[in-house]
């Protein structure tokens, strides 16, 4: 144990703060970071802990909606509806991984690793209520954007999001048809492609 490696790994933390994501804050022209957006899912996640279909470990999930972006330290943002950046995305977050376990003692470098496989694999309550969060999250801030927001954009089809939407429904089929209404909204004012 050392306070020293424990501190760079937290001063390594702060790129989370320098890493844009696409989607913009609601009412703003910024885009939000990946700092702002693991905070914003864990919050959700302990206040819309009541809608979860199946019982959850809500602690569990917080743990792992705050680390499992930390991958994008080293391996950058990937834009969901970005076929091509997310060719490559799986090998290059695993790389990331390998990075960051580098930086904590054993137990926590296992710890982490073990947070994030959870989170990518979706095989636990946890890991899909962790999901829905990180889903839901900027489905609400391009639902609620001036002029589509990051939809409009980026030129987004309504299959592509549907297809990320769905894994809302294995969660809260209240708060998926409410986004589904939505989103066809959307489609009707021109934000989203109809295909």
């Amino acid at each position: 144990m050392s306070f020293e490696k424990d501190l760079k790994f937290i001063i390594l933390l702060e790129n989370m703060k320098k890493i844009y994501r696409k989607t913009k804050i609601i009412g703003e022209s910024r885009r939000e970071n990946d700092a702002e957006h693991s905070w914003h899912i864990a919050t959700m996640a302990m206040f819309l802990e009541k809608y979860s279909k199946n019982k959850i470990d809500v602690n569990k999930v917080i743990k792992m909606l705050l680390v499992h972006d930390l991958v994008e330290i080293f391996a950058g943002d990937t834009f969901a509806f970005d076929v091509n950046a997310n060719k490559d995305k799986k090998n290059r977050e695993l790389e990331s991984m390998s990075k960051l376990k580098s930086h904590l003692d054993i137990y926590e470098a296992k710890m982490l690793e073990n947070l994030w496989l959870e989170f990518e694999e979706k095989a636990t309550s946890e890991a899909i209520y962790a999901n829905a969060m990180d889903r839901l999250q900027p489905l609400i801030s391009n639902v609620f954007a001036e002029n589509g927001g990051t939809w409009k954009e980026g030129n987004v089809r309504l299959s592509q999001v549907l297809a990320r939407a769905s894994l809302i429904k294995d969660v809260n089929e209240e708060i998926y048809e409410f986004i589904y209404e939505k989103i066809i909204e959307n489609v009707e004012k021109g934000n989203i492609v109809n295909d």
